[in-house]
């Protein structure tokens, strides 16, 4: 996939071309993703999605939703979708008061090459939320593309959405999460150096600092870890804290403490992606370490019998 940062200075085109955060990229985006490759293939062009480095509310209403993945796993994702061509754009003022009009003509035209746009099934962008479905249409017929909507998706009689994500993931409903992603929710980074506590008590975790994504509550989960971030890699079957240690009394900020179950390597440096399978307790302090100890191990059988079920 082409990774463009910024709006081509020439017309890519002819291009199917999708556009929005994607925050999460869950069912709705994949149904979107999927119809911009068909019209791509249709117009014998590129499937093409103009996306956005920063959550347009940052700028319309001055603070944003707390993403459900980075910029970069956004990337990842339209990639192994099957998107042609990405485009990072900075969304500022003079695309904030952009009129439609002039948004058809001097992006989807002049910078992307756009021959069909498809939009999802609420979508309103440029000047006053001006740019609708309807108006692209309008448009479009003046300036040689098509413009459609693509239907929401639901789930138990609910739309599809970041923000019913972002409610499930909060309230550790790890299960909904993943129906509405498609795949169980998951954190990444790199394991830095520990205390080696977890050893001590017979539990040896590689620790991460979460990303700066919308976390679920803290607490214990069964989980599965891919090594070194490959989303091809194999699925290793784990339990993990999210949180403070209360029972040592050590952190002022969130860590990540994943035990891989039979796992004998050394893995600090290395990155890891978390998925988060499913919530087994809160986070709670302990009597002593010997009562925490005793905990974990009811936790891993736990984690074990949830992971089996997959």
């Amino acid at each position: 996939m082409l990774r463009l940062d910024g709006l081509p200075a020439e017309p890519i085109g002819p291009c199917a071309v999708t556009i929005g955060v994607f925050d999460g990229l869950h069912l709705g985006h994949q149904s979107l993703i999927r119809r911009t490759e068909e019209r791509a293939r249709e117009i014998g062009g590129q499937s093409l999605v103009l996306t956005f480095r920063d959550h347009p509310d940052l700028l319309l209403r001055g603070e944003a939703p707390m993403p459900l993945r980075s910029l970069a796993q956004r990337l990842d994702g339209f990639e192994i979708l099957g998107m042609d061509v990405a485009v990072v754009a900075e969304f500022d003022e003079s695309l904030r008061d952009m009129s439609a009009q002039d948004f058809a003509r001097d992006i989807l035209v002049g910078k992307l090459g756009c021959k069909a746009l498809i939009l999802g099934f609420d979508s309103a962008i440029c000047k006053d939320r001006e740019g609708t479905v309807e108006r692209f249409a309008e448009l479009g017929g003046e300036l040689g593309f098509t413009a459609e909507r693509v239907p929401p998706q639901s789930l138990d009689g609910a739309i599809v959405s970041s923000t019913e994500i972002r409610k499930a993931i909060e309230a550790g409903d790890m299960e909904r999460a993943h129906q509405m992603f498609g795949r169980p929710y998951a954190l990444r980074g790199r394991v830095i150096e520990g205390k080696k506590r977890g050893r001590i008590l017979g539990f040896p975790t590689a620790n991460l600092v979460p990303q700066k994504l919308c976390l679920p509550p803290f607490g214990v989960y069964a989980v599965q870890v891919q090594i070194d971030g490959q989303l091809d890699a194999p699925r290793l079957p784990g339990v993990a804290n999210l949180g403070l240690r209360p029972t040592m009394n050590d952190l002022r900020t969130p860590l990540l403490e994943i035990h891989i179950f039979d796992f004998d390597g050394d893995l600090y440096g290395h990155e890891l992606r978390c998925l988060f399978v499913s919530r087994i307790r809160p986070e709670r302090r302990f009597a002593s370490r010997e009562a925490l100890a005793h905990r974990i191990t009811h936790d891993c059988a736990e984690a074990r019998r949830r992971l089996a079920n997959l």
